[in-house]
Formats: C-alpha cells, structure tokens, sequence
C-alpha cells in the first residue's frame, strides 16, 4: 500500500495508511492530528513505520511516562523492521538512533532518506529539526534540497526549502519560496514563519506586521509551539517598532497560556519577556508564572539552547532553589552527553548560563566575561537566528552596564546598518552615545 505522499508501506491495512498521512500532515503541518499513532500502532503492531511514528510522538513528549512510550513502540518497530521495506528499515534505525541520541546515526539516515526515497517528505522534515536542534543550517537546506523536485506540487516542500535558504541568509529565495508555498496553500503555518523570519532580518517591520496579521486567522488549530511561535514573531515586530503595549498584549492574549507545560510555549514566554525588559519595559509579575512552570518540569537537560533560556527565568521568578540542580545537569551533558552536543554544552550553554545569572544580579563584569567566550561558539546550541540574536543583545547591554564602550558601541552601529534601522536599535544607540558621554 501507498501513503499520502507516495511512499510504500508494509501493511494490509487502510486504516494504519490513514494514521500515517493523518500523523505525517500534522507533523509538517504543525497540527494537532498526533494520538492517532498511538492507537493504530496497537491495532497494527506489525506496520513498522507505523510503530515508528509512534517512537517520534514519544521522543516528542516531556511527561515522566515519556521512555516507557518510547520503548514500547520502538521495540515494536524494532521486531517488524526486518519484514519492511529498506525505506521503512531506514526510517525506524532513524528513530532508534535519535531515541539512543546518536545524533550522527540518525542525520545520516534522513540524509541516505532524501537521497534514495525522495518521496519520504516527513523524514526530510524530522532530519531539518535535527540539524537545527544541532545549529547545521546547511544541512537544513540540503535535506530540502534532495525532496523538492519531487514536491513542487506541494506547499509544505516549499515551506520547508524556504526556511533552510533563510536561516542560510538567502534571503530573497527564502521568501519567494516562502510566498510560494502560502498562495499554494494559505493554511502553511511553517511558510509564514520563514518570510517573517526574512522581514525580521531585513528590519521591514511594517511588512512583517501587515503580513503577520493577515494570516493570523490560519494558527488556530495548529499544535501549542507554532501559534504561540507565530505570534511571537508577530509581537517581536512590534517590539522592535517600540509598540510595546502591544507587544504585551499579543504576549497575554496568545503567546503564554496555550500549554504552558510545553517547553516551546516556554522559551517563547521568556525570549519576550527578556527582550522587553531590555528594552526598559516593566513585565509586571510575568517572571513569577512562567518561572513557576519552568521550576515544574520533569525533563530538562534536553537542548542546550532550552536550558539557556530556562536559568533566567527562574532567576527572575524568584525560584533559584532548583538552579544548582540545572546547572549540574548542564556540566554533566557536557562531559557525558551526546557527542555533536557535548561542545555546545560545555563552550556555551553553561558559562552563558553562569553570565545569566550574573546579569540577573547586576555583575556585569562577571557576566561578559563569562558571555563573551561563549558567544563565539553560539551556532552550536541551535536556534534559529532570529532567537539567538537574544543573547547578542544580552551580550551589548553586558558591556554597556559594565562601561565597555569600545567594544558595545561598534556592534550597535552594525546592527542600525545590517539591515533597515529600527526604532529599538537607535534607541539603544542614543542611550550608549549619552551613557559614554558622561562617563567621558
């Protein structure tokens, strides 16, 4: 039998094809169609990548339950591997690996996916979110890359492509690529992501707003991380335009509350309410929430970049009690961790961490002394740019409030002629020329 995307499968039964297109089309598409895995897994234990789909919903989850889930579908796919096909046989060492974190094991196998069954457009989808997990934006595209001539029929192949060549800097590609895939398909959450990703870099505020918004209307029924993400990048428009009533309006209304368990929902949260403090604006209470449910989570150490982002918050919540714990855990993945990981634990997300809780306590000096090493290394946490560029700008408010002028001026004046100037960057420039001044 077929899947949606043409790909064979080893079943007899229609039921499992419609569980794998139904889990497939919300994976790329940013839906909520998951469960579904689950439940024609047990029907079907013999359908490999049935049970394999399962596995990824497993590796997905940040619940206690988490490993049993994962080990009961992949020993499952494990057992019907040998009676699959060799894509199918793939795609479940694919997701043993990533299960074993062995990242390297599992890339190779989306890459040799792309290559030799091209048609197999969710494993080059999975493979992207690795090599971005990792910071590889060039593997990003290529996987893209390999699939798109055999989807340019479809929106998602589109979305997918355009994403990669911006987080390349190819920037005028990744948004014809990106509007490409919206008028195909105006319901491509991951499309509209990428060309706000674009207006962002290039500092077109106005057009990010206008694009943003008309679009709005398409991310109500996608999964908690893409509406909460959409309308994040929505309100960093605003912020950076110094609309930040706005901004905290769109962070109430749709940014924190949609799951806040969820660890996306939570980096979200904290990039805003970080980025608006350092622009000078009062977040009320806020900390107190978000840290409360940072403080609540039973799966951290995951990703370097998440862990970064976790310290502060609970910093800035007032719930420093579990601090020493994370940072234990960050110093042991950067010993024992994964391999392609243990760098970016190690060279960035603890010193960066430490310069965090620095900052927090207004030892500044500390704190870019700590940041400023790690800074160098900063691609390896993944990410995307757009949400490193948090962690530039915690780096010039460092220097600033440490009186480095020679150093934070210069960087500044990069970011007013990178792109468009806006009215957040000229801000800050004007303060740090009279800041200099009256130390002068």
């Amino acid at each position: 039998m077929k899947d949606g995307f043409g790909n064979i499968v080893t079943t007899h039964s229609d039921k499992s094809v419609e569980a794998i297109d139904r889990f497939s089309n919300s994976l790329i598409g940013y839906g909520t169609d998951f469960a579904i895995a689950f439940e024609a897994s047990d029907a079907d234990p013999d359908c490999a990548v049935l049970a394999a789909l399962a596995t990824q919903l497993g590796l997905f989850l940040e619940t206690p339950d988490r490993g049993q889930i994962i080990t009961k579908f992949m020993d499952r796919a494990i057992q019907a591997a040998p009676r699959a096909t060799e894509r199918e046989q793939l795609f479940v060492e694919a997701m043993k690996s990533h299960r074993d974190c062995d990242f390297a094991r599992a890339i190779a196998c989306h890459q040799r996916l792309a290559e030799d069954y091209p048609e197999d457009l969710l494993s080059a989808k999975i493979g992207q979110t690795l090599y971005f997990n990792l910071g590889d934006d060039e593997g990003m595209l290529w996987l893209a890359d390999q699939v798109i001539d055999t989807h340019r029929d479809r929106a998602y192949a589109h979305g997918m492509r355009a994403f990669g060549l911006e987080q390349m800097s190819r920037l005028e590609e990744a948004e014809e690529d990106g509007r490409r895939a919206t008028e195909m398909q105006r319901h491509e959450p991951w499309a509209h992501h990428a060309v706000a990703h674009v207006m962002i870099t290039q500092g077109r505020l106005e057009d990010g707003i206008r694009w943003m918004r008309d679009l709005s209307g398409e991310w109500d029924d996608c999964n908690s991380f893409m509406y909460t993400h959409n309308w994040w990048h929505l309100a960093l428009f605003h912020l950076e335009k110094e609309e930040f009533e706005e901004a905290l309006a769109l962070y109430d209304n749709h940014i924190w509350g949609r799951d806040r368990s969820y660890s996306q929902d939570q980096i979200n949260a904290i990039s805003m309410l970080w980025r608006l403090e350092l622009a000078g604006v009062d977040v009320g209470d806020r900390w107190q929430d978000v840290a409360k449910h940072v403080a609540a989570r039973s799966f951290v150490n995951d990703q370097p970049f998440l862990d970064m982002h976790y310290i502060f918050a609970l910093v800035r919540g007032g719930r420093r009690d579990i601090l020493d714990d994370l940072l234990e855990g960050m110093r042991l993945m950067g010993k024992t961790g994964p391999g392609l990981t243990r760098e970016a634990w190690s060279q960035v997300a603890v010193p960066a961490g430490n310069a965090f809780i620095a900052y927090a306590d207004g030892d500044f000096e500390t704190a870019t002394d700590l940041l400023g090493p790690a800074r160098t290394h900063m691609q390896k946490i993944g990410g995307s740019h757009a949400q490193r560029d948090l962690f530039e700008q915690v780096w010039i408010h460092s220097l600033l409030k440490a009186g480095d002028f020679d150093q934070a001026m210069p960087l500044i004046q990069g970011r007013l002629e990178f792109r468009e100037p806006v009215r957040l960057d000229q801000t800050l420039f004007e303060k740090a020329k009279m800041a200099q001044a009256a130390t002068a």
